[in-house]
């Protein structure tokens, strides 16, 4: 079990990189410069969450994003294509989304593990679910979990090669979570994190008469799911790892709640979360 300290998220609609760089100023002192608006935009947000935070320095850093330094991607290939036209080496390089999770462990001066993660439309969840699991072995003893995307509203026809399906304007995001075994002064508990193989394998276990869930945007159209629960939040907003969107706002609810991704193949994983 892993019990939640500290949490910070950021949604906005569309800002350039300067916009960010305004906002990360009075927080770090660090070199970013240079930098990608994903890296950036992701150590803007683990700083906002470990603002008041006392912790050891040797603790996990697990970033979750579906699309990564995604306009510094575009802004390459476009250079590429382009005759005569000559790559500069920190664009070549702001395309490595490693870099992202090394910039948020310097930013805090934290000498755990730190990795990124991508699994396709759960990648917020998975990285969940591999922080708990580095929790229990004793791998780590505290972690920080992000989920971090940029809005895709500058790439042409980005619908196209998406999964939005509830069609909602894009937008940046960075939302982060600090863990770890010790009960007190915690905001959240996540009891247990489970797969499970549909919807309907789901609800034979477990009854969600009276419950609130959140939903990432795949199970906010399930109908079978909007009809068991009493309250059940969807996205606001499409963004990459669009399910963090509506773990933060579960967390606003007391009592025993459950937040539940689906890919889009129609399995499950399912975070039980008991907020204090």
């Amino acid at each position: 079990m892993m019990y939640l300290h500290a949490t910070s998220h950021v949604l906005n609609p569309l800002l350039d990189i300067k916009a960010y760089r305004t906002l990360l100023k009075p927080l770090t002192n660090i070199n970013l410069r240079r930098s990608s608006k994903f890296n950036i935009l992701a150590v803007y947000g683990a700083l906002l969450c470990m603002n008041e935070v006392k912790s050891s320095q040797q603790f996990g850093v697990y970033v979750a994003t579906e699309y990564g330094p995604i306009m510094d991607v575009h802004n390459v290939l476009n250079t590429v294509n382009m005759d005569d036209s000559i790559i500069m080496p920190f664009d070549f390089l702001n395309i490595n989304s490693n870099n992202v999770s090394f910039y948020v462990s310097k930013a805090l001066d934290a000498f755990g593990k730190n990795m990124v993660l991508t699994s396709e439309e759960v990648s917020f969840e998975k990285a969940l679910q591999l922080a708990l699991f580095d929790l229990e072995t004793k791998d780590v003893q505290d972690v920080l979990v992000g989920a971090v995307d940029e809005s895709l509203e500058q790439i042409p026809h980005y619908a196209q090669y998406t999964s939005d399906v509830l069609k909602q304007p894009s937008c940046d995001g960075s939302f982060w979570l600090y863990g770890n075994l010790k009960k007190e002064h915690a905001v959240a508990q996540i009891v247990c994190i489970k797969e499970y193989e549909n919807v309907e394998c789901f609800l034979k276990e477990v009854n969600l008469n009276g419950t609130t869930v959140s939903c990432n945007q795949f199970a906010a159209c399930n109908e079978a799911l909007k009809k068991a629960a009493q309250t059940v939040l969807t996205p606001k907003a499409f963004f990459g790892c669009d399910g963090a969107v509506t773990f933060f706002e579960l967390l606003e609810y007391k009592g025993e709640v459950y937040h539940i991704a689906q890919d889009k193949h129609g399995k499950l994983i399912v975070i039980t979360l008991r907020v204090f």
